[in-house]
């Protein structure tokens, strides 16, 4: 996996986890490496790796390859995260920085999926947000609910109140009615 940060600066950092999927790395035979990349205190790539059993199965049959925990590397310190502009995993966005937060653009990406259709495209990330946000709470209502727990609908888009706040202004900015152009 290629992992690429590019920062607010405009300089761009590169990480190749493909040496860890190697049996060097972890000095045993390993069958298969699996990573987990994580922005929580700083960005993180844990890897868990398959040993490749030498022997069959107690009834004879097929050995079962046990996942090890292997190594937790710290990629970036959480003052590290704050200059950073994107984040992708193998040349896709997983994060962006959306006004003051880094966003996950996957799980927005799944929520447009899941609300407005593969068919339909978007224009820009903003209005994808602001559209599934409206749709989100559009449900949230039909469905009979008293109150709206925002923070749970900007859980659900991978954004924050801040970026949404950002979001927004820029999406009413921009894409206002066709008729204003």
């Amino acid at each position: 996996m290629r992992l690429t940060v590019r920062y607010v600066d405009g300089s761009v950092e590169s990480f190749d986890t493909n040496a860890l999927t190697t049996t060097s790395p972890l000095g045993r035979d390993n069958a298969l490496t699996d990573l987990r990349v994580a922005l929580d205190d700083g960005l993180w790539v844990e890897a868990s790796w398959y040993r490749v059993p030498h022997s069959q199965g107690d009834d004879g049959g097929m050995s079962l390859a046990q996942r090890t925990a292997g190594c937790r590397i710290h990629v970036l310190s959480e003052q590290e995260v704050e200059l950073v502009r994107s984040v992708e995993l193998d040349g896709r966005v997983q994060w962006l920085r959306i006004g003051p937060d880094l966003c996950d653009v996957a799980r927005l990406d799944e929520m447009t999926d899941l609300l407005c259709g593969l068919s339909r495209t978007s224009p820009s990330i903003a209005q994808r947000m602001v559209d599934v946000h409206d749709a989100l709470v559009a449900l949230a209502r039909s469905s009979g609910a008293q109150e709206l727990d925002e923070d749970h609908v900007l859980t659900m888009l991978g954004i924050t109140e801040a970026s949404y706040e950002f979001v927004s202004a820029l999406a009413a900015n921009v894409y206002g009615d066709e008729d204003s152009f």
